[in-house]
């Protein structure tokens, strides 16, 4: 698929340019209009296709937030990354296209858009999780030999479930709600997707070093 605006002009009109660009074109007068319309014309076609890409991508963005929870869901540590890869894929694909969208609106002398406070983007650091129990910090009843420990064992081992699951469960919310935001409404705006996509990351190797701890503690 060709990048919207990739072939506008060949040579894109200077911004402002285009009010006076009957004066660019050869021929007679009704030939000059003739040409100025149809480059108006090629400059709106490109706005639609710009339209087009965002929505194909956003339709296409949810699609793969929707997987993502089901592969948390199941624990496929090793199906993310690739999904992780093609949600970067189609959020490149967005900024091109939306780079096309100004360079057009400054050659249609459309005013750029006023800056904004980009929206902030959640993070989870680990010490938000809640904290794994050790069975060093228990005091059993009685302590005076095997059966003692073995006991205390036994009932430690499904708090020790309880924590790890609840740990995995944060991280993997965490994970797909930030993927989820990321192909909403704000899918154009360039530094909440580049914040977005490293969160996605940072989250993804919490939930697995999550993952980790759980085998390492339990079997």
């Amino acid at each position: 698929m060709s990048t919207p605006g990739g072939d506008l002009f060949g040579a894109p009109l200077p911004e402002s340019d285009l009010a006076r660009g009957a004066d660019r074109f050869e021929g007679d007068a009704h030939e000059r209009l003739r040409q100025s319309l149809r480059a108006v014309e090629r400059a709106f076609g490109e706005l639609d296709a710009c339209d087009a890409v965002l929505d194909r991508a956003t339709a296409r963005g949810r699609e793969l937030a929707g997987e993502l929870g089901r592969l948390v869901a199941a624990e496929s540590e090793q199906d993310v990354p690739p999904l992780l890869d093609a949600l970067k894929e189609l959020a490149d694909e967005v900024q091109r296209s939306e780079e096309s969208r100004r360079v057009v609106g400054r050659i249609l002398g459309q005013d750029e858009p006023a800056a904004r406070p980009g929206a902030p983007v959640p993070h989870l650091p680990e010490e938000q999780l809640p904290p794994v129990p050790s069975v060093y910090d228990e005091q059993p009843a009685r302590s005076d030999g095997p059966k003692g420990v073995s006991g205390l064992l036994a009932e430690f081992e499904p708090r020790l479930r309880v924590a790890h699951a609840e740990r995995i469960r944060q991280a993997a919310d965490h994970l797909v709600g930030t993927v989820r935001r990321l192909v909403g409404p704000e899918f154009i705006d360039t530094g909440f997707v580049h914040d977005s996509l490293v969160e996605a990351d940072l989250t993804f190797e919490l939930w697995r070093r999550c993952l980790a701890d759980r085998r390492l503690d339990l079997n």
